[in-house]
C-alpha cells in the first residue's frame, strides 16, 4: 500500500484524531458525514495534543455525504466509528447496508469500532469474515465543544480553547487496538497505522480483546454508580469493589474467553482493580480520567457499555450459569440510568 486510502464514517473525535494519524502514515483520508458537519470540516482540523502540548493542524481529507460519491473509488479501509448501539439504530443499519453493496466486489476491508456489534455489521453488510475486523481507538479523544475537563497542568488552556479536537495517549499505551483475526486485513492495517510514527496499532487475539473490553464496562459502571469519583474514593467504596471484581471474574471465566480468562480470573480482586484503576488515572493525566469517562462512559457510550454487559449475561445464562454479580450489577445500573433519565 504505497498509498493507501482510508474512507473513515463519521468525523467525531474518535474519526478525526484516527484520520490524523493515517494521514501521517501517508494514507489519502476522506470522511463520510451527515450534511450538517460539512460546515465544521470545511477548514482543516486543529488538534491539541496532551502528549506535547502543541496544536496540529489537519486538513488533508476529502469529505462526502452520500454513500455513491464516497464509495467512487476503492479504499483500502473502511473504518466505521459508530459506537456498538449506534450501529443497531434504524438509520445506522441502512447506512451500514448501503456501505456495504457498494463494496461488493472489491478489496476494502471494513473495520468497526463499537463494541460488540462486529457480527452484527458483517451480516448488514454482507461482507466475508476475512474482510471486517474489530478495531478501537486506545487513546482518549473528545470534541472540546461538547466537555470541559479540569485544567490539570500542564495543560496549555490558550492552545486548547483553539483546539476543536483534543487527544492524550494514555503512558505509553497504544493509539489503537486492532483485533487478530482475520490475520491478513489486521496486519495490514497495524502496518498502516504504525508508519504514522507518532502512534502505534496493538493486534490483540479475539479471546483477550473481548474478555479484557467487556471487563472494563465493569469498572465503568461502577465508577458510574459511584458518582464519578477518583479511583482513591472508588478503592474505599469496598461494597462496589468487591462486586465489580466478582462480576468481573464471572465475565472472564465464561467458555468463550478460555484458558486465558481461568488465568485472568483467579488474579481479579478488588485489591488488583483498585490498582489498575489508580494506575489507568495517572497514565491519563493531564486529562482528568474520571471527568473524561463521566462525559464519554456515562453519557456519549453509556448504551453500548450496558449492552455489553447484558450480552455477557446473556452468554453466561446460555451456558447455565446464574451470573449473580453480573446480574446485580447490571440490575443496579439499569436502575441508576432510568432514575438519571427521569
Amino acid at each position: 500500500m504505497e498509498k493507501p486510502s482510508v474512507l473513515i464514517v463519521g468525523a467525531g473525535a474518535l474519526g478525526i484524531v484516527t484520520g490524523y494519524h493515517l494521514h501521517l502514515a501517508g494514507a489519502e483520508i476522506a470522511f463520510l458525514v451527515r450534511p450538517n458537519r460539512t460546515e465544521a470540516l470545511s477548514e482543516p482540523q486543529r488538534l491539541y495534543c496532551y502528549d506535547d502540548h502543541e496544536l496540529k493542524t489537519f486538513g488533508a481529507y476529502k469529505v462526502f455525504t452520500s454513500v455513491t460519491d464516497a464509495m467512487a473509488r476503492e479504499h483500502d479501509f473502511v473504518i466505521v466509528t459508530m459506537d456498538g448501539a449506534t450501529c443497531r439504530g434504524a438509520e445506522a443499519t441502512a447506512l451500514l447496508r448501503e456501505i456495504g453493496q457498494a463494496m461488493q466486489g472489491r478489496r476494502s476491508v471494513a473495520v468497526i469500532s463499537g463494541m460488540g456489534v462486529r457480527d452484527y455489521c458483517r451480516d448488514v453488510m454482507q461482507l466475508p469474515e476475512a474482510r471486517i475486523v474489530t478495531g478501537t481507538m486506545g487513546l482518549l479523544s473528545y470534541q472540546t465543544d461538547r466537555v470541559t475537563l479540569p485544567p490539570n497542568p500542564p495543560t496549555d488552556q490558550a492552545k486548547l480553547a483553539s483546539a476543536s479536537i483534543a487527544y492524550n495517549h494514555m503512558g505509553k499505551n497504544p493509539g489503537f487496538l486492532i483485533v487478530a483475526k482475520p490475520a491478513a486485513a489486521a496486519k495490514a492495517f497495524a502496518a498502516l497505522y504504525d508508519r504514522s510514527g507518532v502512534s502505534r496499532c496493538a493486534v490483540i487475539g479475539p479471546r483477550l480483546f473481548d474478555m479484557f473490553s467487556a471487563s472494563a464496562f465493569v469498572t465503568m459502571a461502577i465508577f458510574d454508580l459511584a458518582g464519578w469519583p477518583d479511583a482513591g474514593e472508588l478503592a474505599r467504596n469496598t461494597a462496589l469493589m468487591d462486586l465489580a471484581s466478582r462480576a468481573t471474574k464471572e465475565i472472564m471465566r465464561l467458555p468463550e474467553h478460555g484458558v486465558p480468562g481461568k488465568i485472568a480470573g483467579l488474579l481479579v480482586s478488588p485489591r488488583q482493580l483498585a490498582k489498575t484503576n489508580r494506575k489507568m488515572e495517572r497514565d491519563c493525566l493531564p486529562v482528568d480520567y474520571s471527568a473524561f469517562n463521566r462525559f464519554h462512559h456515562g453519557g456519549k457510550v453509556r448504551d453500548q457499555d450496558i449492552g455489553v454487559l447484558r450480552s455477557c449475561l446473556q452468554a453466561g445464562r446460555a451456558h447455565g450459569r446464574s451470573m449473580p454479580a453480573l446480574t446485580e450489577l447490571v440490575e443496579r445500573y439499569e436502575r441508576h440510568i432510568a432514575e438519571a433519565a427521569g
